[in-house]
């Protein structure tokens, strides 16, 4: 039977429209990375052979290596970063340190282009010792109000806050020349003035002294401080549990335009307790007399200080849109006619802000980082509107440093991240992921352990008097007693940071972008 033309003609057609319709690129994806310096990256590169130092691990993270065990590059995911830092193919070499390290997007770029088999850009704009209460500060945090009953309602230092004050000793049941035990194991605080230091001792008495490590070393009238004197109370009333906060707190409302810059000391020297008035403008070149000068530096500094409030934020914004004004410049796959889409914002920060006492006067007490949620769900909302992205799935990268539902602040400050996620608006298109699902606990064991075999060296040197070549064989052999060279190996190998970095591993910083990349994955999927 012959078909006619017409037919034919229009089954073409057809077919022609179908291929069209199969071939039309795609826009490319563009996920945006924000935060401190953990999404900066302070893992090095070399820790990701610790990796492959166990056959399940190796496994686990096989899609990492090439066929010759090195670091995969990828040719369809770039990376662009601000402050004119690095940018470029996926590698993991776009961290802190001077290409050597690598954050969160390197596994989150491999495992998310291993789902979405396509090219997409990561734009990062991070940066170490930053707070979402100030320098990530959205448009919509303006001023926080606590709601009725929270205790952040409540000023320190009024009557249902305020407990008695300690009396100011007499005498203390100390020998006149008496001196710590282990001097040098003390922690050092700062204490307000130039290179100041002093140290908790532990309760003498019903008070609870500051030693002082060290002289100031701006000149001050005679000598109201020297190194071995205690501290023993401040404007009348003794040191409490907490006796460098309540110095600082003397200090530092003192030395204000309202403050009087004056302080009553009782300090004890050789035996010998006294109180005398400090002036603080005995710190000031000039003295008293410069109080005038010193003011304006405060009111400027002040203005400055308002001034810089959520500048990462809009550096962010301002850096996203210039990325996307241009992104071909970014991505050479880039197609302008099937053009981008925002398909992603992943929010990885929060040591600052944890351990941020002013920010946050009640985070030890439940709800007292309900400020970071409240500012947290600002911040996606604003980024939301101001990269005209409504549904813009967002990740919370929860903190993890030292694992899931630890105690104390990190434990407060993880269920103030998480309930974000669980806010009804967020539900569905916001994920938050426990980072602590990947804190390697043998690994921090094995850095601890370290840590406390590394301060015998201050045992043989003070306390023993040794140096040179003897205090290095003698703490060579007791090292070699307690680490083994298995653990040496390990230690040189997995650890290049502190723990607040989690401990610099390419381990732990594997897992959490891959923890990041199945986030996102299950968003686009809704």
């Amino acid at each position: 039977m012959k078909i006619p033309s017409t037919i034919v003609a229009t089954i073409a057609l057809a077919c022609s429209f179908s291929a069209f319709a199969e071939q039309k690129p795609k826009p490319l994806k563009v996920f945006v990375f924000a935060g401190q310096s953990n999404m900066t990256g302070m893992a090095r590169t070399s820790t990701l052979e610790h990796i492959k130092m166990s056959p399940e691990t190796a496994k686990e993270y096989a899609d990492l290596f090439d066929k010759d065990g090195k670091p995969v590059t990828l040719d369809e995911v770039y990376v662009s970063q601000w402050m004119d830092k690095e940018s470029g193919r996926l590698e993991p070499k776009y961290g802190g340190g001077k290409g050597d390290c690598f954050g969160p997007e390197y596994a989150c770029g491999i495992y998310l282009h291993k789902e979405l088999n396509e090219p997409f850009l990561i734009i990062k704009t991070s940066l170490g010792g930053s707070s979402l209460s100030y320098r990530y500060r959205s448009p919509s945090s303006d001023k926080w109000t606590p709601p009725p009953g929270h205790p952040d309602l409540i000023k320190p230092g009024t009557e249902t806050t305020k407990t008695p004050a300690l009396a100011v000793p007499e005498k203390i049941a100390l020998a006149d020349d008496w001196t710590p035990e282990k001097p040098h194991a003390l922690r050092r605080q700062y204490l307000g003035i130039t290179d100041f230091r002093g140290a908790q001792i532990g309760k003498v008495g019903d008070i609870h002294p500051i030693y002082l490590l060290t002289d100031p070393k701006v000149a001050l009238k005679g000598t109201p401080f020297q190194k071995g004197d205690l501290i023993l109370a401040v404007d009348g009333a003794g040191l409490g549990e907490n006796p460098v906060d309540q110095w600082r707190a003397a200090f530092h409302e003192s030395k204000t335009i309202d403050g009087d810059w004056m302080m009553k000391i009782t300090r004890w020297r050789k035996g010998k307790i006294e109180t005398f008035d400090f002036d603080i403008c005995d710190t000031l070149e000039g003295g008293r007399a410069s109080l005038p000068k010193e003011f304006e530096k405060i009111k400027q500094e002040a203005l400055d200080y308002e001034k810089q409030r959520g500048y990462c934020y809009r550096d962010m914004i301002a850096h996203v849109k210039s990325v996307l004004s241009d992104v071909k410049k970014h991505h050479p796959a880039y197609d302008p006619a099937a053009g981008y889409e925002l398909a992603g914002f992943v929010w990885f920060q929060g040591w600052n802000d944890m351990i941020d006492g002013a920010t946050y006067p009640n985070r030890d007490k439940p709800g007292g980082y309900d400020q970071y949620t409240w500012l947290l769900e600002n911040l996606i909302r604003d980024v939301r509107k101001d990269l005209n992205a409504p549904k813009l799935p967002a990740v919370i990268g929860v903190m993890g440093i030292g694992g899931v539902n630890v105690e104390g602040d990190i434990g407060r400050f993880q269920k103030a991240q998480v309930v974000v996620a669980e806010k009804p608006e967020f539900k569905g298109n916001v994920i938050a992921v426990e980072t602590g699902k990947y804190w390697d606990h043998k690994l921090a064991a094995l850095a601890t352990k370290s840590h406390q075999v590394n301060q015998q060296m201050n045992v043989f040197k003070h306390e023993q008097g040794l140096e040179g070549d003897a205090l290095k064989k003698a703490f060579a052999e007791y090292r070699a007693k307690h680490i083994t060279p298995q653990e040496e190996e390990l230690l040189k190998i997995a650890i290049s940071d502190g723990d607040f970095h989690y401990l610099g591993s390419g381990k732990i910083m594997a897992g959490i972008g891959r923890g990041f990349a199945e986030a996102l994955v299950e968003t686009l999927k809704k």
